[in-house]
C-alpha cells in the first residue's frame, strides 16, 4: 500500500508563536519574551527538547524545556492556524533540523 512521508518545515520565529498560541491556548505559563536562537534534544531522555530564547533588549538568555508531544501540538495548532491541513489519523513527530524544526507527518 503506498505511503505518505510530509515534512512541514519551521523556522525558529514560527516556531516561538507557535509555543506562545499554545501556552495562552492552554493556560499554561507563556515562554519569556525574546527570539529562538537554539534547540537541542536532551541526552538523556530524547522526549524532552530545550529551547533558548534570548532578550536582546534585556540581554538575557533563557533556556526552556517541552515534551516533543507539546512542541508537536504546538506545530499542528500553528498549521491550523496557516490553513495548512493535517490528516487526523496520520502519525506526527517532530525532527530537530539545524536552523529550524520539522513537523513530520506520516500516512
Amino acid at each position: 500500500m503506498p505511503r505518505e512521508d510530509r515534512r512541514i518545515i519551521f523556522e525558529y520565529e514560527e516556531l516561538y508563536k507557535a509555543i506562545y498560541s499554545l501556552c495562552a491556548q492552554k493556560g499554561h505559563s507563556k515562554p519569556p519574551v525574546g527570539v529562538v536562537t537554539m534547540i537541542t534534544e536532551n541526552e538523556n531522555d530524547s522526549s524532552r527538547i530545550y529551547i533558548l530564547i534570548e532578550n536582546k533588549n534585556e540581554q538575557k538568555s533563557t533556556k526552556q524545556e517541552y515534551s516533543r508531544d507539546f512542541i508537536a501540538a504546538a506545530l499542528m495548532v500553528y498549521c491550523r492556524g496557516c490553513g495548512i491541513p493535517l490528516p487526523k489519523k496520520a502519525r506526527k513527530s517532530v525532527v530537530l533540523k539545524g536552523e529550524g524544526i520539522i513537523l513530520r507527518v506520516e500516512i
